[in-house]
């Protein structure tokens, strides 16, 4: 028997028996009497998996050889896909004071989830966008005082209009007079409204400007002479409405600005 592999044998009938525990390190330093058998018994890494690591052609092993015994290099990360978007998918209209957040948060998913369906490239959003959103059996909130969410169909319906132009006697897409754009929303939910400001003052229950709620009809006076004009309240004080070929159409306006709060007559509800 040969003086080394006599060494190899009697080291490794030593260890066997010492009772010893060794931990596996990360490198393995050759010394006389080495052999790659007892180095893997030693070290609990297979034989192959040494020369592997270590590009080894042989079994032939060389006095203060530093052998790897763990793999330095990473291990391949799986990427992972991100999470799908819904395929089903319905449709939202942006109101005044949305931000992209909380509409994620009542369609039950994120603004990223949002912004990637839409293409956007940020949250900036305005009233009147319509964003497509994931799918689902979400349902507007009640509004304040107990209106239902038919209040929040109706301003989401008008904001649809946002930039139509003026058009005196308007009932249509294609134009609107104040009581014609009021009429034609309302119609979208089966609600026969009366075709002048003034006749739709007389419908419904009045209320005081402090208890108005998504979707109530807020009424002024803008010549002095009686009713004549009408807009749809939608939250944050503010209306939306037909104003006027100057002031652009179909537009949000401040109940409490200058203008339209010193002719604000009152306020009526249609749907309770």
């Amino acid at each position: 028997m040969r003086k080394i592999g006599f060494a190899c044998l009697l080291t490794t009938f030593m260890l066997f028996f010492s009772g010893t525990c060794w931990a596996a390190p990360s490198t393995y330093t050759v010394k006389s009497g080495d052999c790659l058998w007892n180095i893997s018994k030693n070290t609990g890494v297979s034989q192959d998996t040494i020369m592997q690591i270590n590009n080894l052609k042989s079994i032939d092993l060389k006095i203060g050889q530093v052998l790897k015994l763990v793999d330095s290099a990473p291990a391949p990360v799986e990427k992972q896909a991100p999470a799908p978007i819904a395929e089903s998918s319905s449709t939202y209209t942006v109101i005044s004071g949305d931000t992209l957040y909380e509409i994620a948060q009542k369609f039950g998913t994120t603004d990223k989830n949002i912004r990637e369906m839409n293409g956007l490239s940020g949250n900036i959003i305005h009233p009147g966008d319509v964003l497509k959103v994931p799918g689902s059996d979400y349902t507007p909130p009640v509004s304040r005082a107990g209106v239902t969410s038919m209040g929040l169909k109706l301003i989401e319906s008008a904001a649809k209009h946002l930039g139509t132009p003026y058009q005196y006697g308007g009932t249509t897409p294609n134009g609107f007079d104040c009581s014609g754009f009021v009429k034609y929303v309302y119609s979208k939910y089966d609600i026969n409204m009366p075709r002048t400001a003034a006749a739709q003052y007389g419908t419904g229950v009045k209320v005081s400007q402090s208890e108005l709620v998504d979707g109530d009809l807020v009424f002024f006076a803008c010549n002095g002479k009686g009713i004549d004009h009408v807009g749809i309240y939608c939250g944050n004080n503010r209306f939306i409405h037909s104003s006027s070929p100057r002031s652009g159409g179909v537009i949000y306006s401040a109940l409490n600005s200058g203008y339209y709060a010193s002719r604000y007559v009152g306020a009526k509800r249609i749907i309770r």
